[in-house]
């Protein structure tokens, strides 16, 4: 069983905070993507569940918006407030 230790949590909270996706028109978080997972391989980490996603994706991968209930082109956050 993996253990957490607290500098761990910490530092997956910043890599979070770093990796974060936005829409590109609006600039919410909420983005789902289309994608094929192995549902065996999976880790929970703080309620949080991580599934392994298969190596062969499709090259037209779909990306939604749930704020503006359209298709979305994620960027990274930080590129979006650049761009404001």
């Amino acid at each position: 069983m993996l253990v957490l230790t607290k500098k761990m949590k910490e530092d997956i909270a910043k890599q979070r905070e770093q990796d974060i996706f936005v829409c590109d028109a609006c600039g919410s978080d909420k983005i789902t993507e289309k994608m094929w997972v192995e549902t065996n391989s999976y880790i929970s980490i703080d309620g949080e569940t991580y599934y392994k996603a298969d190596s062969c994706l499709d090259d037209d991968s779909m990306f939604w918006c749930e704020s503006c209930y359209e298709e979305a082109n994620p960027i990274l956050k930080e590129d979006y407030k650049e761009e404001e």
